[in-house]
């Protein structure tokens, strides 16, 4: 629309450039010198090259009969003049060519050989905008128009289509199985709405990649670690096959039992939780409450093996959640903090609270985790090597349920090393409104 615009107020100031003074006597002068030369026919011609230089004006020859030579209608205006100077006898064949001047006569005129007068008419009513409202000039802007219309447009058409183009390219090349492709920083740095497009496609392409990459993951481990149990059973079945301490191959079936039945049942819950955001609980729970239930059941569980859990409530917090769910969540931590502390030595809890935001602390005096794989703990089936051991390292899916539950509720757990050896988790949730 600018471009056009622009086109047309260049070609309206080139036409104003070429309008010229009309000068009336001269007009007259040049009219009786082609009248002598080239007769009536080319007086005629001469208002045709008259009319091309001095756009703007209608320039008009009346004969003596008071019609246009070229037998054009006359505007009302100098229809009105014309009968004046009829009816003062200025019009008629013979006037004489010296006679004295008539206020009448505004415009000037000139004499053929016979005596002949003509009267130089000039109309300028169409103002200084009627030298655009011409026929070469109205084609000269349509063609303007479109031509330019029509550049900006195809422009336009490819720099909307290209990146849609790429867009259905990428999307092709991720159905056909290929999790790399992108619709690349050529067009994710575009500042307008297919910009946008592009980033937020590129973003879930990497989101879907890891997800996929995480399944992947995630089967081959379940895969492993399914296995061994396995393995395990089918090596008892034979020793019990054989006679070989029938009793105490039941019992070891029974226990790899129920380890494949744990198992199933954390990989079930994971699952679950990955795919319930949409569906989240969220009701009041009593955080210390919970706690204290969560650290007596523990107890159970440490003093058999001459361990202890130390907690003492100092204040009352409430949450929003899921009971199970967070219970669930605590529980794992702790119960892994009981089995990896040293024997004699106590689990310490402990919960605070600044402004909107609480956090759980659970100390242990077991080993700790090397600093490498602080953050690792947490993804599924993860263990460290000091863990690998059947009897002691659980199954590797209970500190990522933790981690899931607590990044569902808007909260986050994190671990480090304590400076006098073992580990510390800190769950933080966010404190009901």
């Amino acid at each position: 629309m600018l471009l056009v615009l622009l086109s047309t107020a260049a070609v309206a100031w080139y036409r104003f450039s070429q309008v010229r003074t009309l000068d009336r006597n001269e007009l007259a002068q040049q009219a009786s010198m082609r009248l002598h030369k080239d007769g009536i026919e080319g007086l005629r011609s001469w208002i045709d090259e008259v009319q091309e230089i001095y756009i703007g004006s209608t320039v008009y020859v009346v004969d003596y009969t008071g019609v246009d030579i070229l037998g054009r209608t006359l505007p009302e205006r100098l229809m009105s003049y014309v009968r004046r100077l009829e009816r003062a006898g200025l019009l008629n064949k013979g006037v004489p060519r010296d006679r004295e001047p008539n206020p009448l006569l505004l415009t000037p005129q000139f004499f053929d050989r016979d005596d002949s007068v003509y009267t130089i008419l000039v109309d300028s009513s169409v103002g200084p905008w009627g030298v655009l409202n011409t026929p070469d000039i109205r084609a000269m802007l349509v063609i303007f128009a479109l031509a330019i219309s029509g550049l900006v447009c195809w422009w336009l058409a490819h720099y909307v289509s290209k990146p849609v183009e790429r867009l259905q390219l990428s999307v092709r090349s991720i159905s056909a199985g290929n999790l790399d492709s992108r619709v690349g920083d050529e067009f994710s740095r575009r500042h307008d709405e297919l910009g946008v497009l592009a980033r937020d496609f590129d973003t879930m392409a990497d989101h879907v990649r890891t997800l996929i990459a995480s399944k992947e993951s995630l089967l081959r481990a379940m895969s492993h670690e399914l296995r061994s149990p396995l393995a395990r059973l089918r090596v008892a079945l034979s020793l019990a096959r054989r006679g070989s301490d029938v009793g105490r191959q039941f019992d070891r079936i029974e226990l790899e039992a129920e380890r494949l039945d744990v198992i199933i049942g954390q990989m079930l819950q994971l699952s679950h939780l990955r795919a319930m955001e949409p569906t989240l609980t969220r009701v009041p729970v009593d955080l210390t409450t919970l706690l204290t239930e969560v650290v007596e059941d523990a107890r159970i569980e440490a003093n058999a093996a001459n361990k202890n859990v130390a907690w003492t409530p100092t204040l009352s917090v409430e949450i929003e959640g899921d009971h199970d769910l967070m219970r669930s969540a605590i529980e794992n931590v702790l119960r892994n903090a009981v089995r990896f502390t040293r024997e004699g030595t106590s689990v310490e809890v402990s919960m605070s609270r600044n402004g909107g935001e609480t956090c759980i602390v659970i100390d242990d005096f077991g080993p700790g985790v090397p600093d490498g794989e602080l953050e690792k703990i947490f993804e599924p089936f993860h263990r460290v090597a000091e863990s690998r051991d059947r009897d002691s390292g659980g199954t590797g899916l209970g500190l990522a349920i933790t981690s899931r539950i607590v990044n569902l509720y808007g909260g986050v757990v994190k671990a480090r090393n304590r400076e006098g050896g073992g580990l510390s988790v800190e769950i933080r949730l966010p404190v009901a409104a």
